[in-house]
């Protein structure tokens, strides 16, 4: 392994008061891949009059910067060593000019002054501030959440903790059947611990699956060894005089054994900062299109922002996010502080994704609508496919000759086909009878759309781990 990809060096140079130009607080996966795009399109930039572009500091409150947390399932695994999650190496960083700051934390915002301090007592003044503090996973406070044995699934720290549990056979359970705390609970069963999934609903993936293919999901977690328990109700931690997890206990009464537990229950947006530093937050930091806060020459991206009530959590949306502000930072000059022109900007569009469905090597793809109230449930029609003996299933769920919803279990590789039809809004009546057979059957030329497709319709990307954490609000 090259030590190009190990821990970045933590500077030591004194900034007391200098200019650190563009400056990034937060080195996750939004803050890190901004750093680099913006530097990148900076050397592509032509400057007027020879002005030079701002220099770029990244500040990480991890000393681990940069590394890709969808990675963090298969590190569980053993599938993969840490090393190999860097997005960048390091030399990434120096080659482009990035100073980077690992390890530090930043303690306050004077958006007045145009400051921060760091908890080293520096103080670095910006041009311009992008917050990318991203989310921290979501702890539901039950009696004796805070016992030794109860954990999250959020960074490297919370994998080494986990690992020893497995390699020594202990018996875990796993709060939540989310994306997330299903990958969890398979990671540590192939490593060792004897794991069982609690989940709130009545069955797992609840929110990307429909029933069927939920429950030929579930089969296959218990031939991996992966107990799953429904409509699971959480009353509290069971702990003993120690105050270590000796268990759960359900409302129904039981309470379940368990060696230590996971909370895969979602994940909050980190606005504090934010917040303390006057600036406009709800659930996220408030944004508009081009990434602005409510504080000039402040910006945010990734898990923290908000922009029209909708938080985020998948990788697309986020790098989508990431190349909106690079084309309204990337023109910042050290002469005159020029944003270059509005019309160069990519003012950011959220775009319904599809979901490609990935938990420890089971395929599965879920689009549009799924999940219908009694009343509308009347109104959908419905196409299915299954073929038991290698446990595939497909249905299509379509209102008024227009497909909305797609799940796909098994074999996933027609979901960008049918997520372009949900996206386009395209009337499917010419060929609703070869729709379920994939786009080679049908006879495109005779579909028709009420309206222009969203930008690229080919936006599926993997629900990984930055996703799965960010299924905000999901109670397990």
């Amino acid at each position: 392994m090259s030590s190009d990809r190990s821990k970045l060096t933590i500077q030591t140079t004194s900034y007391a008061h200098s200019n650190a130009g563009i400056v990034i607080i937060g080195a996750g996966m939004a803050g890190s891949r901004f750093a680099i795009e913006l530097a990148r399109a900076q050397q592509q930039s032509k400057s007027p009059n020879n002005q030079g572009p701002l220099p770029i500091t990244l500040i990480s409150k991890e000393t681990e910067v940069g590394y890709n947390r969808i990675m963090l399932s298969p590190v569980l695994a053993g599938d993969s060593a840490f090393e190999d999650t860097y997005l960048y190496q390091q030399s990434d960083y120096e080659q482009l000019g990035i100073v980077v700051l690992a390890g530090i934390a930043v303690t306050a915002v004077d958006t007045k002054q145009q400051s921060i301090k760091l908890d080293n007592g520096q103080t670095l003044v910006y041009a311009k501030l992008v917050i990318a503090t991203g989310s921290s996973a979501r702890v539901i406070p039950f009696p004796n959440h805070d016992a030794a044995g109860v954990h999250v699934f959020r960074e490297v720290a919370d994998v080494n903790a986990l690992i020893e549990y497995a390699r020594q056979g202990k018996k875990g359970l796993v709060i939540g059947g989310g994306v997330l705390g299903l990958e969890a609970a398979c990671a540590l069963a192939s490593q060792g611990a004897d794991m069982t999934v609690i989940h709130v609903d009545s069955y797992v993936l609840n929110r990307q699956l429909d029933l069927p293919a939920a429950q030929l999901l579930q089969a296959e977690l218990a031939r991996r060894g992966v107990g799953v328990e429904v409509s699971a109700i959480t009353d509290c931690i069971a702990a003993n005089d120690q105050h270590e997890v000796k268990g759960l206990s359900l409302k129904d009464g039981r309470t379940l054994p368990a060696d230590f537990i996971v909370m895969a229950v979602g994940v909050m947006p980190n606005i504090a900062l934010a917040r303390d530093s006057g600036l406009e937050v709800n659930r996220g930091i408030i944004v508009d299109d081009c990434m602005h806060t409510s504080c000039p020459h402040v910006y945010a991206v990734g898990e923290c922002v908000e922009l029209d009530g909708e938080l985020f959590g998948m990788v697309a949306p986020v790098n989508q996010q990431v190349d909106t502000l690079v084309s309204v930072l990337k023109d910042a000059r050290l002469s005159g502080d020029s944003l270059g022109s509005k019309e160069n900007w990519q003012p950011f569009r959220s775009i319904p994704l599809s979901l490609k469905l990935k938990v420890s090597g089971i395929s599965a793809f879920s689009a549009g609508q799924v999940d219908f109230e009694e009343e509308e449930a009347a109104a959908i029609e419905t196409i299915t496919y299954q073929q038991t003996s290698i446990n595939h299933y497909h249905c299509l769920y379509l209102r008024n000759n227009k497909l909305i919803g797609a799940v796909l279990y098994g074999e996933v590789n027609e979901g960008s086909f049918y997520s372009q039809l949900i996206n386009s809004h395209s009337d499917i009546a010419p060929i609703k009878a070869d729709l379920i057979f994939g786009e080679a059957y049908c006879d495109l030329e005779k579909v028709t759309t009420d309206s222009e497709a969203n930008g690229d319709m080919d936006n599926d990307s993997d629900l990984d781990l930055l996703s799965a954490a960010d299924i905000v609000g999901a109670a397990s």
